[in-house]
């Protein structure tokens, strides 16, 4: 066993990846581990980020001939492999909480919005916030949205509280003007006079 933990990584025909790679991936192990907390306390989860940024690198490899700086470019890998994993498994679970039968029928049961004016007007204003987001404030929301918490947004993008919170200040006020600012153009508006209807 390495010191990292990890015995054999393997690639995607379950043959062990070349001794190079495997040595550099083993030593982002503890970056990893500093890099995402959350992923402290799961070995597996940790496994299969190497084992995919390994297989990223020799197809790279076989494409564009051997990486000079080797250490480097697997702790780019691993980092995005990593937080692609973390992004796809907060919504897989929130995807996964009903069956799919138990979900058609929740469905069924949901009063239809669809094309009614309030829905209309939802989705544009939707639309218009998410304009106004940058990527990182999207992403945030989307985490928001999953129901998770300050703590749990902090801990999956390695960030610390008080920044995940600046962050939802930031965004409250974006939405609070732009609401301002579509009911101030509202009040402004002034009624069309309606013409007399002939007798």
């Amino acid at each position: 066993m390495k010191a990292s933990g990890i015995q054999i990584l393997l690639d995607r025909a379950g043959q062990p990846l070349s001794g190079r790679i495997q040595e550099a991936l083993c030593n982002a192990v503890p970056q990893l581990r500093r890099g995402f907390p959350s992923l402290n306390n799961d070995d597996l989860q940790i496994v299969e980020i190497l084992e995919e940024a390994g297989r990223r690198i020799e197809d790279h490899e076989l494409a564009s001939g051997e990486v000079d700086n080797l250490e480097a470019y697997v702790w780019v890998t691993v980092q995005n492999v990593a937080k692609s994993r973390l992004q796809r498994s907060s919504m897989r679970l929130a995807r996964s909480t009903l069956s799919s039968h138990d979900s058609e029928a929740m469905l069924e049961r949901l009063p239809a919005r669809f094309g009614s004016a309030e829905q209309i007007e939802s989705d544009i204003l939707y639309r218009e916030i998410q304009a106004q987001l940058t990527v990182k404030e999207q992403l945030l929301c989307a985490y928001k949205k999953l129901g998770l918490s300050v703590r749990e947004i902090a801990r999956e993008q390695g960030m610390s509280v008080v920044s995940v919170n600046t962050h939802f200040y930031r965004i409250k006020r974006k939405i609070r003007a732009l609401r301002e600012s579509r009911a101030d153009a509202r009040l402004t508006k002034t009624p069309q006079p309606t013409k007399p209807r002939p007798a």
